[in-house]
């Protein structure tokens, strides 16, 4: 599951919303210790910003959704049927770290997660009681679940009666009294939609032509005009406000502010950017893109302008080489640093790699992704490395270090 990264450190929980807050105080024993009936929530596994990124991902979306229990199905495949780790998805993600792949390692993990947006689900939004019993299903789905999520609804259930003794201690207002609309009988109901369906559908013929923003007026003036009848038909009301949602959201999409593909490219050229990091940039926008869906024609014109740019740098390398200049590769100089490194008790067999490689990629400004697959898995140097190789172990022994690169002679 592709989840946001909302909280990058505990530091982030400052920003959490009252009811996160709640579904914190909720989890937090989870983490100190095991119980008879409930294991321990291990913070390697689990760690409490990606369990709350998670949360955060979910419950968000479900807000926005009009029937959310539609996509609870979807949620919980996507987030429990993979073992796995957190991990940032490919280099380009990790260069902008606004969302990565996120799959649970116990199957209890997965109850945790779902148990904490039933609790902020049930604070923030409880009239969709529909959503909030299936997200129930799910995470209560037998006796062994069942120990983990009864210990969430049990002190969701204390919170929400003591909130309804002093609201205004918790900081939630006295919801207001609600009249019960009428429940009509099936016939009833079915003559209703009949004739307000018939009443849109001549409103829908009317706005033919129209511009989109005259359409949206107007189906706010119907549904204003219907909302202060004496008696307004709960059927067309809520066949307008299906209009007007959809219209406002071609409004938001005609309305938003475009950057063209020409702008990026004059402020990369005004800034004296290389050919090589003005790819590495250009495919950090050309993966935003597509993780937005932009049309093709604009990925696709952005992927041959990267594919020049990537064509451009490895000429001006052949070039360098014709030259007699001495190459340097990114296999060799790793190989150098990581040597060097060694000297300084800092190996790539115990530390972390991708750390490793963020600094030799800043030393180098090589790839931070092909210097993490280095380290990962080294292939063994060849002769085609032997001009470099002899360069950098003549240096070497010139600053008296026990220490040289090797390579395969025979191929």
């Amino acid at each position: 599951m592709k989840i946001k990264n909302r909280y990058r450190s505990k530091s982030d929980f400052n920003n959490m919303s009252k009811s996160e807050r709640v579904a914190l105080s909720f989890v937090s024993p989870f983490y100190n210790n095991e119980t008879e009936d409930t294991e321990r929530i291990k913070e390697k596994s689990l760690p409490l910003q990606t369990l709350f990124n998670c949360v955060y991902t979910i419950t968000s979306q479900l807000k926005s959704e009009e029937m959310p229990e539609l996509f609870i199905d979807e949620i919980w495949d996507s987030i429990k049927h993979i073992r796995g780790k957190d991990y940032v998805e490919g280099p380009l993600a990790r260069l902008i770290v606004l969302e990565y792949e996120y799959n649970v390692n116990r199957w209890y993990e997965a109850i945790i997660i779902f148990a904490c947006v039933y609790v902020v689900m049930a604070i923030d939004c409880p009239d969709k009681k529909a959503c909030l019993q299936r997200i129930k299903s799910k995470a209560a789905y037998n006796p062994d679940a069942q120990n983990y999520f009864n210990i969430f609804e049990r002190k969701l259930e204390d919170l929400q009666n003591k909130m309804k003794e002093n609201p205004d201690a918790y900081g939630y207002k006295t919801e207001a009294v609600t009249v019960e609309p009428k429940i009509y009988t099936e016939d009833e109901w079915l003559a209703n939609e009949k004739h307000d369906s018939w009443r849109l559908d001549a409103l829908k013929r009317g706005m033919v032509g129209k511009p989109i923003e005259e359409q949206f007026n107007l189906y706010v003036a119907e549904f204003q005009s219907e909302n202060s009848l004496p008696s307004p038909s709960k059927i067309y009301l809520s066949l307008l406000d299906i209009q007007i949602r959809a219209l406002q959201k071609q409004l938001s999409a005609k309305n938003a502010p475009t950057v063209s593909i020409n702008d990026i490219l004059e402020v990369l050229a005004q800034n004296n950017f290389s050919n090589q990091k003005q790819a590495e940039l250009l495919q950090v926008v050309n993966y935003v893109l597509h993780s937005k869906q932009y049309p093709d024609d604009i990925c696709g014109n952005l992927d041959k302008k990267i594919q020049i740019l990537q064509l451009s740098t490895e000429t001006s390398e052949k070039d360098r080489v014709e030259n007699g200049e001495t190459k340097r590769t990114q296999k060799v100089t790793t190989d150098v640093l990581i040597l060097l490194l060694s000297k300084a008790g800092i190996s790539a067999a115990s530390e972390d790699k991708a750390k490793i490689a963020r600094l030799i990629s800043y030393l180098t400004d090589f790839s931070e992704e092909k210097i993490r697959q280095r380290l990962s898995n080294s292939d063994e140097l060849t002769s085609f490395h032997k001009e470099e190789i002899e360069s950098i172990n003549k240096i070497l022994a010139d600053l008296n270090m026990d220490i040289s690169i090797q390579y395969n002679k025979q191929r």
